[in-house]
């Protein structure tokens, strides 16, 4: 008993002679009849001794208190039950009690995970005949286009492509909400829906039946419906960016392979101009070269002969015909 108490703050006790007990007589070389029987008040008292020897503080009022108050501030971050469940077990060892029972502490996440609810729907109850809430209405309609099916069904699953009319069905949709949204948000913030509250009740609408929802009364139906508005505002917004984000570079993608494709087409032609354009530029070197170089000449021979190369060269060179040329070449080095 000592020892599984000291390893998880918790007894564990079985009625006779187990495979604990034998391999304790093995051990300590205990015969059986040492074994001290394990009755009832026997146990009890040796769990005070051990809670006792192990300074374990008693389960009263302060610590079931502290065990609610965490348990409703991980309610409140809409953390799972069974997370909550390991973490009281885990926060019981810090208080230095006894671990308390299942039973216990199903109790104490129940409360919890009601409670931030009951604020909400306190909050919510004098609204009930608000004009604001008509906006609810349409969701619980009958669809005229299909036979007994509520509006709020096309609300639940968001679109991801993007298709042309997809694009255009979930812009539609996202309007609706956003003008049901804009219509609601004072009150939202006044009865306190967060923003974790609306993602956990607007996932349970996704998930259940519309017939769960409208067995409901009006106030947990209105509240239901507020927080699954909230939530779809949020999350069709970022919905549409990130669509809207993967055509932008979808549409890059396309324009750069093109780019690529014509540039490689054009490869031909490119060598044949930068090749003309090489000759062009050569020619006039060879040419000065060769006016410089003729002894027959003088200096100012040479230099009006140098003059007039380079007059009649700079008109071809500033001609349109070979301006639109080197625009080509230089176009397509910078696309290659």
């Amino acid at each position: 008993m000592f020892g599984y108490f000291k390893a998880t703050n918790r007894f564990f006790i079985t009625e006779g002679s187990d495979e604990n007990l034998s391999y304790i007589e093995e051990i300590y070389n205990f015969e059986k009849t040492e074994i001290i029987s394990n009755r009832s008040r026997t146990i009890q008292r040796y769990k005070r001794l051990i809670k006792t020897h192990l300074d374990i503080n008693p389960y009263d009022n302060s610590i079931e208190n502290k065990l609610q108050k965490e348990a409703i501030n991980l309610a409140n971050s809409f953390v799972h039950r069974k997370k909550i469940l390991y973490s009281l077990i885990e926060f019981s060892k810090k208080l230095k009690i006894e671990i308390p029972s299942y039973s216990e502490l199903l109790k104490i996440i129940s409360i919890a995970l009601n409670y931030q609810k009951m604020d909400v729907l306190n909050k919510l109850k004098p609204y009930l005949n608000d004009e604001r809430l008509k906006v609810l209405d349409m969701f619980l309609d009958k669809n005229s286009s299909y036979k007994n099916k509520y509006n709020i069904i096309q609300y639940k699953q968001i679109g991801h492509s993007t298709n042309r009319k997809q694009m255009l069905l979930s812009l539609e949709h996202f309007s609706t909400i956003k003008s049901k949204y804009n219509g609601i948000k004072p009150l939202i913030e006044t009865i306190g829906v967060t923003p974790e509250m609306a993602q956990y009740y607007a996932r349970w609408i996704e998930k259940g039946k519309t017939t769960q929802l409208t067995q409901k009364d009006k106030l947990n139906t209105s509240f239901l419906l507020l927080s699954f508005i909230d939530y779809q505002y949020l999350i069709r917004n970022d919905n549409l960016i990130d669509r809207f984000i993967s055509i932008v570079q979808s549409a890059k993608n396309t324009s750069l392979r093109l780019q690529k494709e014509a540039s490689f087409k054009q490869e031909p032609n490119k060598n044949r101009i930068i090749q003309s354009l090489e000759e062009s530029n050569l020619s006039i070197i060879n040419e000065m070269n060769a006016i410089l170089k003729n002894e027959t000449l003088n200096t100012s021979k040479k230099v009006m002969m140098v003059k007039e190369l380079l007059e009649q060269k700079s008109s071809v060179l500033t001609s349109p015909t070979y301006r639109k040329t080197a625009q080509q070449s230089r176009g397509i080095k910078q696309v290659l």
